[in-house]
């Protein structure tokens, strides 16, 4: 018997394999090692953690507008970023996508004047006058359809902006013509007052007093809500008398809501998202959401 070494090589091809391999995995190695300390990524990386961002990205976003810049000077794409893109992005709650012109062409061969009127006024299938924001001057409102719809095969005129208050004189409204005007802002005043009334006996008490139901459900209209709420019964969103005893005894609840109202969200009654409220007031939120709390069945 031997008692010499014996080795595994016993071809020249394993021989040639064994040398590469004693060059290769040292290198490979240390490629490793400086990628982890330099911090540089392989390509391809970074596009997939892009795509990865994008699936798991809310539905809604908030979006800070000046509330103090004039009315009328949002450009239809900044409508639509605003306000539109949370349904028309996604298709969610039958809203056609924008670009999608298969789903756009029998509304636009209806002219844009009926688009104006179902964006201004809301639609029965879960669209809020003027998208849930109602601080839109309808000019702007009409200038985000008129931007989505060139986008998905129409050829519309923007609107173009309002007459500035100088530009033109402007006659004494007769006795009838104010009177409908002076309804309209009795009716917001009385809004208006009611929750301050509200929110005075809240600042006195330390805590938010509820709304009474006639200025609770004013107050729906007012601000989009009763598009997609009711106060008895599920349309899109839950029935606010659901909410209510879901969430009774629950201290934290009005805080929470409260957020919840102003960034939106979804998950909770379903996979149909509410999209962000930030341009209804604060103190109007935090009473809203105290009388949904205070309803009963």
């Amino acid at each position: 018997m031997s008692d010499e070494p014996r080795s595994f090589i016993k071809t020249p091809k394993q021989l040639v394999i064994v040398v590469l391999l004693a060059f290769a995995v040292p290198i490979a190695l240390f490629g490793l090692v400086s990628q982890l300390v330099t911090g540089v990524k392989p390509a391809g990386s970074e596009e997939a953690e892009t795509g990865v961002l994008n699936r798991i990205k809310p539905v809604g976003a908030l979006t800070l507008v000046d509330t103090s810049a004039p009315q009328g000077t949002l450009s239809g794409e900044q409508v639509y970023q605003t306000v539109c893109k949370t349904c028309h992005e996604a298709g969610l709650v039958g809203a056609p996508k924008m670009g999608d012109r298969a789903a756009w062409a029998p509304r636009i061969k209806k002219g844009v004047d009926v688009l104006f009127a179902s964006a201004l006024k809301g639609t029965s299938k879960g669209m809020p006058p003027k998208g849930g924001d109602q601080n839109l001057a309808d000019v702007e409102v009409e200038r985000g359809v008129v931007y989505m719809a060139n986008h998905s095969g129409a050829s519309f005129k923007e609107p173009a902006a309002p007459a500035t208050a100088g530009a033109a004189t402007v006659a004494p409204a007769t006795p009838a013509a104010a009177a409908p005007a002076a309804a309209s802002a009795a009716g917001a005043a009385t809004v208006a007052t009611a929750a301050a009334a509200a929110n005075a006996t809240a600042a006195a008490s330390g805590a938010v007093a509820p709304l009474d139901l006639k200025t609770g459900q004013a107050m729906m209209q007012k601000y989009g809500c009763s598009a997609c709420h009711a106060v008895d019964k599920k349309v899109l969103g839950p029935a606010y008398v659901d909410v209510a005893a879901k969430y009774r005894g629950d201290a934290g609840a009005l805080a929470r809501l409260t957020q919840k109202v102003k960034s939106g969200g979804t998950g909770v009654w379903g996979q149909i998202p509410m999209p962000p409220n930030a341009q209804v007031p604060d103190a109007d939120t935090k009473a809203l959401v105290s009388w949904i709390l205070s309803l009963k069945k």
